[in-house]
């Protein structure tokens, strides 16, 4: 039996959106059914407005108080906007809602679509993300298939709950046994833990195997500049005629590869045909000794970054004491490691034997710049291309999607969008995305904390969810500033005393128990 009606259609119709005249204005965001020509459509309604005929063309206000008086409800009304989702006789159906072929007559009835209803749409998937902001009871969870495999993208202002998002997807996907990549720029997830679920964490600490980088990469990474034109070539050519000369099982630690390049250089600076170039040749020595030095903790030999994933887990690799060129490089190697490992088994096994993993990369607008070349935003653009044919999947984390890659982006047919003020922000998500529309884009300001709208392959329909609140503890959680200051201000009050006591007293002091 169909709910109260709340309203009815007016107007000129289509099979996408329609308007409505209600009588008591429904929630944004909130959903309804229409029942007509067979079909039993399910729309969201987007936008709602209220008026009052007796009050247009009033500029005068003692006359607009004096008609308040005798004006009552019954003189009010109120329009909206409905986008029509889809029939929902059909839920059991892979992929979307399917849209009706001829739009709803005008004067037909709407009604508030029932939380049962409702739970059907939303409460058929695999990770638990929250409930609709609407309607409490109604639990919103997103196919992990659909997810992983279409890619997706969080974006949000700081401190709008991106980082309780991801906490709350790592928490659902270690419950599917998921194998979990996370680039975790600012150490947030080290510490990673929950009280509803044992979360199974493999830190890996961020490495690349020296030797099978390429010399672009080790120069980079050594800081030679891209503009040297003399160091460059003369690394090169030392670095080409080392890998002749040895294989990398020759060699027992980093310091015996790089010095053997090094030992070239040597004997470059001593020739007579490069006696011009000197000069150039010792500052190429002094680079490369210089990142034996700063950077140790992340240059290796024989390694493969695909032995220290652990399959099931959430494997973190934290980057915060990395500096931006170095994150570019880690980040470039593992990824171009993981794609070429997943196609390797695919070539050789067959697509039954391929382990899907699900990446996920903090600060995205860093890792896939908009208007910048870097050698990870190719990997990952390759991955966001290819990655669903060989199990990679890829979530894009960003506050900033004004400057993250616009192709990168567009290959992420999954959103959850928290709130976003700026236009340009807006605008470019808008652009990347075909199915947020004009009118969920307006609904971006007004979101709250934990609140996001959800869209893509991975949900039945758009959604405006009130994201769970992870119950766990990890790094991303904003600090209590007035309880630390007052915390600092207590203890220096207590080493002050202390030492003013000691200073009156020495150590015999009498007041002391």
């Amino acid at each position: 039996m169909d709910s109260e009606i709340i309203g009815y259609t007016i107007g000129e119709t289509r099979i996408d959106e329609l308007t409505f005249l209600a009588k008591e204005a429904p929630k944004v965001g909130d959903y309804v059914k229409i029942n007509y020509d067979n079909s039993e459509l399910l729309g969201m309604v987007e936008s709602t407005i209220q008026g009052n005929m007796a009050f247009e063309d009033i500029l005068n206000i003692e006359h607009l108080e004096k008609i308040r008086d005798f004006e009552d409800n019954s003189s009010y009304y109120i329009l909206g906007k409905i986008k029509v989702l889809g029939d929902v006789r059909d839920l059991d159906g892979e992929g979307a809602l399917k849209l009706p072929r001829i739009p709803p007559k005008p004067g037909i009835p709407i009604y508030r679509a029932d939380d049962e209803l409702l739970k059907k749409v939303f409460g058929n998937g695999h990770l638990k993300i929250g409930h609709l902001v609407t309607r409490e009871d109604v639990e919103v969870k997103l196919d992990a298939n659909k997810l992983c495999s279409r890619h997706l993208a969080i974006l949000a202002m700081t401190g709008m709950g991106k980082s309780n998002t991801v906490a709350v997807l790592l928490r659902e996907l270690n419950k599917l046994k998921a194998t979990v990549l996370v680039f975790d720029m600012h150490g947030e997830y080290r510490n990673i833990s929950c009280k509803s679920e044992k979360l199974r964490v493999h830190i890996i600490e961020p490495k690349i195997n020296i030797y099978n980088i390429n010399y672009d990469d080790l120069c980079d990474l050594a800081g030679v500049d891209a503009q040297a034109t003399k160091q460059r070539p003369y690394i090169r050519k030392a670095i080409k005629e080392v890998k002749e000369n040895f294989k990398e099982s020759d060699f027992s630690t980093v310091d015996d590869y790089i010095n053997a390049i090094i030992g070239k250089l040597e004997e470059y600076k001593t020739n007579e045909n490069y006696k011009k170039d000197e000069s150039s040749i010792q500052t190429a020595i002094f680079r490369l000794e210089d990142m034996l030095q700063f950077r140790k903790n992340i240059i290796t030999l024989h390694y493969n970054p695909i032995n220290d994933i652990k399959e099931h887990y959430i494997n973190i690799i934290p980057m915060e004491e990395l500096d931006e060129n170095a994150v570019d490089i880690v980040v470039s190697y593992i990824t171009k490691a993981v794609l070429d490992d997943r196609k390797k088994i695919i070539i050789d096994k067959g697509r039954d034997f391929a382990k899907p993993i699900f990446m996920i990369f903090e600060e995205a607008h860093l890792i896939a710049p908009q208007n910048r070349k870097t050698r990870a935003k190719y990997y990952l653009s390759r991955i966001a291309r290819e990655g669903r044919k060989f199990g990679v999947g890829l979530c894009l984390v960003s506050q900033r999607p004004k400057t993250l890659d616009a192709e990168t982006l567009s290959q992420c047919s999954n959103l959850i969008i928290s709130k976003l003020i700026e236009p340009t922000d807006q605008k470019h998500v808008q652009m990347a995305s075909e199915n947020l529309s004009e009118d969920l884009v307006r609904q971006l300001t007004s979101l709250n904390i934990g609140e996001a709208i959800i869209l893509g392959p991975c949900i039945k329909v758009p959604a405006i969810v009130k994201v769970d609140k992870f119950d766990g503890k990890y790094g991303g959680e904003d600090l209590d500033l007035v309880k630390l200051w007052e915390i600092d201000f207590i203890n220096a009050e207590s080493s002050k005393t202390d030492e003013i006591e000691k200073n009156a007293f020495g150590d015999d002091n009498p007041f002391e128990v």
